[in-house]
């Protein structure tokens, strides 16, 4: 309903206070229009004057000064009215409602979620609640496997209860005040026809109870349909209906009785209760409630959003991750190089966790015996020379010394690791038979002695070059 229909409607129902003041249906739809429209001083105030207007006993009036006391932030007030209500209605899953979300205020959560499972457990033909018990259902069953109480109240309007009387004996024995307890065992004694042992039950066991609208349906059900005295039924009947004539027994007994008008209030004020827009719904604390008994986690003061909460572009942006493994940090990219290259790369690491910079000066020694091998000089040129230029070296990036290792290999240029490098070499004897002198290998572009120059100045990359380029003259 929109803001307009509800002052429309509490316009209606202020007119029809005044014509008829004692009407309790039309002071508590009056309280629920108050309560809706944001003015809580006046809900009070008209909840009130219908306790005092209304001349016997109405539940819904009382249910109407706990809510009234509640809008105005007095939760002390509102327990003590809510519980003349519970006195009324011990079985009213309403009343349990409002007084667990009132013990939840006051921070009393362990008698919060008892009141609240006594509520659950209940069984009602209030919309609303019919749909906070099936989104509770897997709570509620587990709490009733801890707490054969709450199995008790669900059984008692059950049309073929699952619990036997002996087993309710024993629950009146360990919970004596328990008003529930005690009418859920009359009507089995009932059903079992035990008329008499029911009769005094409810007569004297409740005998403070008057009001109870179980015990008043279950004496116009056993005066009038075992013992045939409906002269006293309808008694019992008309009772009730003055008591709540929108509990659902009363709706099944004594629908004939009221006359059209009530009715229009009777559907008005259950269509305030039910869902979709029930006004407990509204104003309880339900969500509260419901993660009171487990059933909904509350929300953590967190900042940090979920895997499902992220936002497209940071997902997007975001690199893939293994939940679990350890995640090395990005390599810069390195351009595709021939298999024979990487090939020859890895073979000539003689240990993988050898650093870049030996790996690199073992490579120029490599090519520097090939090439000696290939223009043999005068005299050897000492390896430890290249191997301390190598040790005095500054370190080189990953990539740099990839790419330099691997540059414009040739099948000469494949170490051979079968020959062991600290074999005699043929180089260091006599120069073989019908090869030129040594002035013959200088040419204009490089010589031996410009390649070991550069060995010598760290100029790496270079000798390589100079050293394959030797290579390449034979």
């Amino acid at each position: 309903m929109t803001q307009q229909d509800l002052s429309e409607r509490l316009n209606l129902y202020e007119a029809l206070s005044e014509r008829n003041p004692r009407d309790g249906l039309i002071s508590v739809a009056r309280t629920y229009l108050y309560i809706l429209l944001d003015r809580p001083q006046d809900a009070l105030k008209s909840a009130l004057e219908a306790s005092l207007s209304v001349s016997s006993k109405s539940l819904r009036v009382q249910l109407a000064i706990a809510l009234g006391y509640y809008v105005r932030n007095k939760p002390s007030e509102a327990l003590i009215e809510n519980r003349y209500a519970l006195n009324i209605d011990p079985a009213s899953p309403l009343c349990h409602l409002v007084q667990a979300s009132l013990l939840f205020g006051l921070r009393r959560t362990a008698e919060a979620k008892l009141a609240f499972l006594k509520c659950l457990s209940l069984s009602t033909d209030n919309t609303f609640l019919t749909d906070l018990r099936l989104r509770n259902r897997k709570a509620l069953c587990a709490a009733q496997l801890q707490n054969p109480l709450l199995v008790a109240y669900s059984n008692l309007r059950l049309h073929v209860p699952d619990m036997t009387e002996d087993s309710v004996q024993q629950l009146v024995e360990q919970n004596p005040t328990d008003p529930v307890l005690k009418v859920l065992l009359a009507s089995l004694q009932r059903r079992s026809g035990k008329i008499r042992e029911a009769l005094v039950l409810l007569e004297t066991g409740l005998a403070g109870y008057d009001a109870f609208p179980e015990k008043l349906y279950l004496l116009s059900k056993i005066y009038g349909d075992q013992l045939g005295n409906h002269e006293k039924a309808d008694t019992f009947v008309r009772r009730l209906l003055e008591v709540d004539p929108l509990n659902d027994r009363a709706t099944g007994l004594g629908s004939s009785n009221l006359d059209e008008e009530t009715m229009r209030h009777i559907t008005f004020i259950k269509s305030l209760e039910n869902l979709p827009d029930s006004i407990f719904g509204r104003v309880l604390p339900v969500h509260e409630l419901e993660a009171l008994i487990g059933t909904t986690q509350p929300q953590e003061a967190d900042d940090t959003p979920t895997p499902g909460e992220k936002r497209g572009s940071e997902a997007l942006n975001r690199p893939f991750t293994i939940p679990g493994l350890p995640q090395e940090p990005p390599v810069p990219a390195v351009e595709a190089t021939p298999s024979i290259e990487a090939t020859s790369a890895e073979e000539s690491l003689a240990e993988p966790s050898q650093p870049i910079v030996s790996h690199m000066a073992s490579l120029l020694e490599q090519a520097e015996v090939i090439a000696r091998d290939l223009r043999p000089l005068a005299g050897p040129t000492p390896i430890s020379h290249a191997s301390a230029a190598a040790s005095a070296a500054p370190e080189l990036p990953v990539a740099e010394s990839e790419q330099s290792s691997v540059a414009e290999p040739t099948p000469d240029s494949i170490p051979q690791h079968d020959v062991p490098q600290d074999a005699p070499r043929e180089a260091d004897s006599e120069p073989p038979a019908g090869e030129p002198p040594e002035a013959s290998l200088e040419s204009p572009r490089v010589t031996m002695r410009q390649a070991n120059n550069l060995l010598a100045e760290s100029r790496f990359e270079e000798a390589l070059q100079a050293f394959l380029e030797l290579s390449r003259e034979s």
